[in-house]
């Protein structure tokens, strides 16, 4: 059902499988999900999440199935205020701005883990000890991320758990690219996305949040919508970002489907979260991947869950000292007519 497969620099990979049709790799880099494999209605067992080859996992900058935090998404000016005292990480990593938490971002460190295993469901929890100001920001801080893996139902249930012995910023997500084709034989053009969010937020030429509008036809995937349909229009290009690099919110809590119809597959995600980024990897990298030379735009969707429009408000992502952070995300990969 499981294996632990460890490998230098205290990597180590655990494996998870039916040995049939649904396959996990999970890695204490960063609490990622390494990759993922389903069946297509064809019966073909392949990958669908964007999973490096080694020599581009580490500290890749696309942050691939890796957790984001302290704080996912971008913080103005890399420069926050709590009690009227102010706090500046450096360097900043993006445009003057910090992203995903900048240099010591949790993503880029290895975790603590355990697992256990009952049934067809196994439990993997990740836990990391960060020290007060050690990266920037307030308060010791206690994390557990916890996957638990339905091998009958194919779905990986994600929950965070932390807490600071400081007021804090928080706002932890993971970071997977999907692509329901089959180990990248096709980009995500052609895929399908229903999000039911009615707002989204504006965004500055840096991607800053500005304020919050109503989504218009362009991003509106409230019904079922091809990726493609508007990606290369004129308003979603007018930011500068190559194609979607946004962020949707509304009520209620998240939920997208995203599909390949040309297979079948598809991925349902859910979350108490009321955000979400949707970034369609706009642009090549120089990361390498199975079976590819080189790496493509549009050659995966970030889906990530957040609670990013917080940023307006008042308190910012304050979270409170001894208060416990905890949100869920769920992925549950399905195949047409089941």
């Amino acid at each position: 059902m499981y294996k632990i497969i460890n490998y230098r620099n205290s990597l180590t990979h655990i494996e998870i499988t039916n040995e049939n049709d649904f396959s996990v790799t999970l890695s204490n880099y960063g609490a990622s999900i390494y990759k993922v494999d389903t069946i297509d209605k064809y019966g073909n067992l392949e990958t669908v999440t964007l999973s490096p080859r080694m020599v581009s996992y580490f500290k890749n900058p696309m942050y691939y199935g890796l957790t984001i935090g302290r704080v996912a998404g971008r913080v103005k000016n890399s420069m926050f205020k709590i009690d009227n005292k102010e706090y500046k990480i450096w360097p900043a990593n993006d445009r003057g701005n910090l992203l995903h938490s900048g240099s010591y971002t949790i993503a880029y460190r290895t975790f603590d883990f355990d697992v256990e295993s009952k049934n067809n469901l196994v439990d993997v929890s990740f836990s990391i000890h960060l020290k007060d100001m050690e990266d920037g920001f307030p308060g010791d801080l206690e994390l557990r991320v916890q996957y638990r893996i339905d091998l009958d139902e194919k779905s990986i249930l994600v929950n965070y758990y932390a807490i600071s012995t400081k007021d804090t910023l928080l706002n932890i997500t993971n970071h997977s690219y999907f692509n329901l084709s089959g180990n990248l034989k096709t980009t995500i053009e052609k895929h399908t996305l229903l999000i039911n969010k009615e707002c989204l937020a504006d965004l500055d030429n840096n991607l800053i949040i500005r304020g919050i509008t109503k989504v218009p036809k362009e991003f509106d995937f409230r019904k079922e919508m091809p990726i493609d349909k508007y990606l290369r229009s004129d308003l979603v290009l007018s930011k500068g970002s190559g194609g979607y690099d946004d962020i949707y919110t509304g009520k209620d809590p998240l939920y997208i489907e995203l599909k390949d119809p040309s297979n079948g597959r598809m991925l349902i995600v859910e979350s108490d979260y009321k955000d979400v980024v949707i970034f369609t990897n706009n642009f090549a990298s120089e990361t390498l991947f199975p079976n590819m030379d080189s790496d493509k735009p549009f050659n995966g969707i970030a889906i990530e869950p957040c609670r990013y429009t917080k940023i307006l408000s008042d308190n910012g992502l304050l979270w409170h000292a001894n208060a416990l952070y905890k949100h869920y995300i769920k992925y549950t990969f399905k195949v047409s007519g089941e």
